[in-house]
């Protein structure tokens, strides 16, 4: 293994925005990302002395731009153990789709015709339906107004918004509290609904970009 270098934030935003920064900053590569706990992330990579030297600071730099509380250390090892290598760089295997049941030979005459009338649509679904829950997975379960307001300004309102409605109430009361300004505060956040509350929080954010 080469240099390893290590930045360990606190959510996911943070750590998706320093992963990419320090991908784009130096010939790196990226070997992990570990979810430690408590909403604590870390982002593992590995190259040359130097490169992993500068893809680290700007990836410090990056994550100390969202919040600076969101970057909790980080650090470089020149020349690591070659025994390094089982603690780190270990990627998942990939889900594999369990195979459904063989259609019967009438099945497959019957999916024949009425395929020409369902394609469409079900790729359309399909298509729908992977580009409105990948961006979910990006998102921290503990969300900040400052995470949010760095999203928003990175993917647009729209993005945030659907992002938003993939949140629990609870969440979304939690995440109401920390604003200034929106159409519903104190106790009334306790009663809120999810439905008034994502419409208060995109009021929010349209009227700061009048």
């Amino acid at each position: 293994m080469q240099a390893l270098g290590l930045i360990e934030t606190r959510g996911l935003l943070p750590a998706i925005e320093c992963a990419d920064v320090m991908l784009k900053t130096a010939q790196v590569e990226l070997l992990e990302r570990t979810f430690v706990g408590s909403g604590l992330v870390t982002i593992a990579i590995t190259g040359d002395v130097g490169a992993v030297k500068a893809a680290v600071e700007a990836g410090v730099t990056a994550v100390e731009k969202i919040s600076p509380l969101s970057l909790v250390s980080h650090h470089v090892i020149a020349r690591p153990h070659q025994e390094m290598g089982s603690m780190v760089g270990t990627r998942p295997e990939p889900i594999r789709e369990q195979p459904g049941p063989v259609p019967k030979e009438t099945d497959k005459v019957r999916e024949g015709q009425e395929s020409h009338a369902t394609v469409s649509e079900s790729t359309v679904e399909d298509k729908t339906t992977k580009e409105s829950t990948g961006p979910v997975q990006i998102m921290p379960s503990q969300l900040h107004k400052e995470g949010v307001d760095a999203f928003v300004q990175e993917f647009g309102l729209e993005k945030s918004i659907d992002i938003l409605k993939a949140l629990s109430v609870v969440k979304l009361r939690n995440l109401a509290r920390e604003y200034k300004g929106l159409g519903v505060a104190g106790r009334a956040i306790s009663k809120a609904n999810k439905e008034l509350l994502i419409q208060e929080l995109k009021r929010y954010y349209q009227r700061g970009s009048e």
